[in-house]
């Protein structure tokens, strides 16, 4: 009778040890884990990780099975593919990037301005960012001083990244971006930028106007340099806003 006691003591505690370990809820994910397995959308966690590479890589992989023939029309669908693919890339990087408070110098962050449009548009932003280095690219592959601030390079660079910002998306939207960069910046350094990404819009609208294809990167380059041969962009010497000239060409 005993045995059959103790049995019984046994079997009562072992099924109550079990089904409280089917019970006991699963280790607590990250925050930008639990992203993946609800309705996508780009929290401040994610984007607080994010850098303008990771959207211009995240463009590559949209791309490389989706093709983008209308944007306007794309967009919704654009956005539902590409925030799962944002969200993997924040993933992997928020044990070794997140929890430093200052990137390499290679990242580049986004500004709050900036973080706010790409979380409502970011498609828009991945298509921002590959802008962004196809002109930076391109800036130092023509100019000793592609990447350097106030230099012909540095005019070409602006002037291009928007020129490709209208050719992919639209004007208003070029704009709208090229400003949010310029956000919290100041001086003459500014009003070149300004007047640059300006040069860079109108200068693709009327490639376009003139065109009966869309005029493409090898086209906007060379109309753009050329215009900053002609002296029609800005740079900065010595402290002064001066047009732009020939020099500096590898």
């Amino acid at each position: 009778m005993k045995k059959v006691f103790l049995a019984f003591i046994f079997l009562l505690t072992f099924g109550v040890s079990s089904a409280y370990a089917s019970e006991k809820p699963e280790m607590q994910k990250s925050n930008i884990e639990n992203q993946l397995d609800v309705t996508p959308e780009l929290s401040e966690e994610v984007l607080e990780v994010l850098t303008e590479e990771d959207f211009a890589a995240a463009y590559e992989i949209l791309t490389e099975t989706t093709s983008i023939e209308d944007f306007e029309k794309q967009e919704k669908e654009l956005d539902q593919l590409i925030i799962p693919i944002l969200i993997d890339i924040a993933k992997t990087k928020e044990n070794s990037i997140k929890p430093y408070s200052i990137l390499p110098d290679a990242y580049n962050r986004l500004n709050d301005t900036e973080r706010k449009l790409a979380k409502k548009h970011p498609t828009q932003a991945a298509i921002v960012y590959n802008c962004s280095a196809a002109a930076t690219g391109l800036a130092g592959k023509l100019y000793k001083n592609g990447n350097a601030d106030n230099h012909n390079g540095n005019a070409f660079k602006h002037a291009f990244w928007n020129a490709a910002m209208t050719r992919d998306m639209n004007a208003t939207k070029a704009k709208t971006w090229a400003d949010a960069h310029e956000v919290g910046a100041k001086g003459v350094s500014k009003d070149m930028d300004l007047k640059n990404n300006k040069i860079g819009r109108d200068t693709y609208v009327a490639l376009a106007d003139a065109s009966f294809l869309k005029p493409d990167y090898t086209k906007i380059q060379k109309e753009l340099m050329k215009k900053i041969d002609q002296g029609k962009l800005y740079r900065v010497v010595n402290g002064k806003l001066v047009k732009t000239n020939s020099s500096g060409k590898k």
